[in-house]
């Protein structure tokens, strides 16, 4: 009887672990500067159906970090060379971000931002960067730049959904090229 139990649990535990993969993941992605820093990430599963789960929360307290009382400072062993990785690290970082970006599909999309880097000419450069970001998103993108101090102040949400199965290919693609086989 207790194995047949233990058998049953064990298959809806896979069913559940199975659904979490294949339906897709809603996130709510927030951000304020103003009246203090916030920023909060809201996860829901199951197409959207189950309760909103809150991963972060700035506004929470950090945990207090435990100290192991009469332990010696360990000293740092020498490690071989491990992981290394091959080829051009910044160009299969971009190759990336490409591929996630059809795989993570944003509903919404609001940013109010005042941004300012100190040195006016760095603004100017870093707002034309942005420009084509700002002026081809479907969402709502406000950037103003400030070009007499460094800052950055406003707000930003944005909703999207994407399927933790259609995430996995583009990170295998990424391991596999950076820390693969040389050819």
């Amino acid at each position: 009887m207790a194995l047949q139990i233990l058998l049953w649990f064990g298959v809806a535990l896979l069913a559940l672990i199975t659904l979490t993969m294949i339906l897709p993941i809603h996130a709510v992605l927030s951000w304020q500067s103003d009246p203090a820093k916030q920023s909060t990430v809201l996860l829901r599963l199951f197409g959207g159906v189950s309760p909103a789960i809150k991963v972060y929360d700035s506004s929470r307290p950090p945990k207090p970090k435990t100290k192991t009382a009469g332990k010696a400072p360990q000293r740092r062993k020498e490690r071989g060379r491990g992981w290394v990785a091959k080829g051009d690290v910044l160009a299969e970082g971009v190759a990336l971000l490409r591929r996630l970006r059809g795989a993570v599909h944003i509903d919404v999309l609001r940013l109010d931002a005042e941004v300012g880097l100190g040195d006016p000419a760095q603004t100017g450069q870093f707002y034309g960067q942005l420009c084509p970001l700002i002026y081809t998103t479907g969402g709502h993108v406000f950037v103003r730049p400030n070009f007499d101090q460094a800052c950055l102040r406003g707000s930003a949400l944005a909703r999207l959904h994407f399927t933790p199965l259609g995430l996995i290919w583009p990170f295998v693609r990424f391991g596999w090229r950076m820390f693969g086989p040389v050819r």
